[in-house]
Formats: structure tokens, sequence, C-alpha cells
């Protein structure tokens, strides 16, 4: 580790939980623990299980009932989260520097001892079962759904992490019990600290509140990988203004060079307020409020998106626009050079320093790094890496990647007269 970007330590305990600490100068600290365990690994049967255990892993353990975890972490007085996405499902807290073992124990309690109370089971199946419906009624989340339903067919990216309706009904405290002892194991999981304290405190203090947690062997891990199929669906909603169009690419098996020109390419394409969709879509035409791109190279996610919200009579003329940026791109009409490259990095550089600020930014980086098997501090290659990409390089990516999208409009619903 380069002691010029963070003093950072990384160490495996003795029941397999993998321990980055960084020393910081700051009041306060962030603990994040991170499981390899989500969306993506739920067969089919199992669709929502693992968002479903993050909710009830709150709800009680045999020390403390769901008022008394909720009173704690209050009583912590900083900011606390937990989320499940498709490769990890994370718990965090950020406070002053003195609550850190009090943190440290309470998030162990939680992780470790969770007993899936059935009165709060029934509690939490009611609220999941709502923010499905939620979703359904956002327009834009509903476009990402139907785009990914109708460009998989085994990929778990077709189905919501939240999991649907169906599964969500039918699981058993049994059934959460079960996958919970399967995949929540400490051979599968993450630490990472940033506080003021040195490596060998918190490696104590870590095993003395984890230092239980028994290693074991989990069932095998296997991700479907699965291109997106290059099709082009309309369906309608009822009671929405909005029309929305979404394309979606994948893009596996490139290189990392590969990758950061993509996204140079995407930053340049739809991710910046100065973008080319944007100018084309809001300032020339005046067609869109809402128009961006957004890229995730996670592994066995390899993803691109392009959306749009317009008006009914806009969409083709929108789609037109967006597809004429494409091919222009990719037919080099529009002018990508040496100066998109500077300022992406300054745009990384600039990134990369905001994280380094945040203790709480820093640690779900190192952490998010950890759990998909990159380097903690990758972006130190990223940028140098940068310097090598050259304009071909863009192009090159732009005709590799954006060709054979999956299309779904999504329109309003004819009110019958």
């Amino acid at each position: 580790m380069k002691k010029e970007i963070f003093n950072s330590m990384e160490q495996t305990l003795e029941n397999g939980i993998q321990l980055i600490s960084i020393k910081k100068d700051t009041r306060i600290f962030s603990f994040h623990v991170g499981i390899r365990i989500g969306a993506m690994y739920e067969n089919i049967e199992e669709k929502g299980i693992c968002h479903f255990i993050e909710h009830m892993l709150f709800q009680g353990t045999k020390k403390r009932n769901n008022h008394q975890i909720n009173q704690a972490l209050e009583e912590r007085a900083g900011s606390y989260n937990a989320y499940t996405d498709y490769v990890s499902t994370v718990f965090s807290i950020t406070a002053l520097a003195e609550e850190l073992e009090s943190s440290v124990e309470l998030l162990s309690d939680l992780i470790t001892n969770p007993t899936f109370p059935e009165k709060e089971m029934e509690k939490e199946r009611r609220v999941i079962l709502t923010e499905i419906k939620t979703n359904l009624d956002d327009v834009e989340q509903y476009s990402y759904q139907k785009v990914n339903e109708i460009a998989f067919t085994h990929s778990p990216l077709r189905y919501d992490v939240i999991g649907t309706e169906d599964t969500i009904r039918r699981f058993t405290k049994n059934q959460l019990e079960a996958f919970y002892h399967t995949h929540y194991i400490p051979n599968r999981c993450i630490i990472s600290v940033v506080s003021p304290y040195d490596h060998d405190t918190l490696r104590i203090l870590v095993e003395k509140y984890f230092g239980n947690w028994r290693k074991k062997e989990g069932a095998p891990q296997q991700i479907v990988v699965e291109k997106n199929r290059p099709v082009e669906k309309k369906s309608y909603k009822s009671n929405i203004e909005q029309n929305t169009l979404i394309y979606l690419y994948t893009f596996y098996g490139l290189t990392r060079k590969e990758e950061l020109a993509l996204e140079i390419l995407n930053y340049k394409l739809g991710e910046s307020a100065n973008s080319i969709l944007f100018k084309a879509l809001r300032e020339e035409k005046g067609l869109s409020y809402d128009i961006y791109s957004e890229l995730d190279a996670t592994e066995g996610i390899k993803t691109l998106y392009i959306y749009t919200a317009v008006g009914e009579e806009d969409i083709w003329e929108a789609k037109k626009i967006i597809e004429d940026c494409i091919a222009k791109i990719k037919g080099r009409e529009i002018h990508l050079d040496k100066q998109n490259i500077t300022h992406m990095k300054k745009v990384m550089k600039t990134a990369v320093a905001s994280i380094l600020e945040d203790s709480e930014g820093l640690g779900h980086y190192v952490l998010h790094q950890k759990i998909t098997g990159k380097k903690i501090d990758a972006f130190v290659e990223d940028m140098e890496e940068l310097d090598h990409i050259q304009m071909d390089d863009i192009y090159w990516v732009a005709e590799k990647v954006l060709a054979n999208p999956t299309v779904h409009i999504l329109m309003g619903r004819k009110k019958k007269l």
C-alpha cells in the first residue's frame, strides 16, 4: 500500500474475515461490514431472500429485540445504513470515534446472532411488498425493470434485488434461517474500518466481537453471465404523463484498459452535464428534461444504460436522435480526443480526492473494491493506464459495445372516452 495515499493494512482473521483498517486523522470512525452474498447468487425460488434477510437482521437477536436494536442505533448519534445489491449485503455505522467499540458490538450482534422472530417477519413481509409496489409506481424504476426482463432469459439481472411478490409471499422462517446459516459466514465477510485508531487495536476489537463467528464451508457461488438480447419492445402503463426510452448494452470480456476507454466514452456520451446526449436532446431540441447514461463494471454485471423520458409526441424523434448520436460516434463524426482523456483523469482525481477526504466514503469504497476482488488502491493504476489510452481506443470500444442493444419503450395507455 502506498503510504502517501492512505495508511492502511489488510489482515485475515482466523475465522476467515478479511479486515481492512485505515488510520486517518479524524474524530469519527466509519465501520462497514460486507458479506459476499446478494441477488446474483439466488436461484429462481429465492429471488429477494438476501434483501429479506437484510431486513430481518434488524428485527431481533439473542440479546436484543427490534426496539432495543433501534434504540442502540439511535444512541450512536451518527449515521447507519444497510443495503443489498446483486453481489453483496452491507451494514455500516459512522459516528464519533468514542462510539466505535459499542458500534462494533452492535453490528456483530445483528449479523451473527439473528433470531428471525416470526411476528416481525410478517411485518417486514408487508413492508417489502409495499416496496415492490412503490417501485412499480416509479416510472424510471419500472422502465429499468422492464428492459432487464426482456434483455435476459437466465441472468439474475432479469430480477429486481427486492424479489417478486410471489417469492416474498412464500418465504418461511425456516427458509430464511437455512439460507442465512449457509451463506452468511465469516469467510465471506469483509470489514473495513476508517478511524484514528492503529491497526493492531482494530484487529483486537474486531476479533473480540466477531471472533466467535465460526468459519464453515458455504455452498459454491456461481454467477450466470448472459449477454443482453438484441430486441426492441414496447409496453404500456396507465396514468403516466411521460414516455420513457431505455437502451441496455452488456460488455463482458473487455480488458481494464478497454473498460477505462468505455468510462471516458460513457462520461462524454451521457454521464456529464455537458454530454453529447444532453446537448442533442435537451439543449438543441428541448425534448427531454432527463437524459443520461450509466455504466456498471462490476464483475458479472457489466451493463451500460441510456435513459430518457419525453412526451408521447417526441418519443420517436428522441429515439432517432440517440441512435444518430451513437452512429456519429462510431463513424468518428463526433470528435473524441486527448482533451477528453485529460478531462476524465481530472474527474477521476477529483472523485478520489473526495473519497479520501470522507471517512464514510473511503470505508465504503475500499469495502466494495475488496468485495469485487479488486485492489483497494486500484485507482492509482487506473490513472496511470489513462495515460496510455488514445482516441482510437475510445472509438474502438464504442464500435464494440454500442451495438445490438436491448431497447424498451414505455408509453402511456390511452384513456377510454
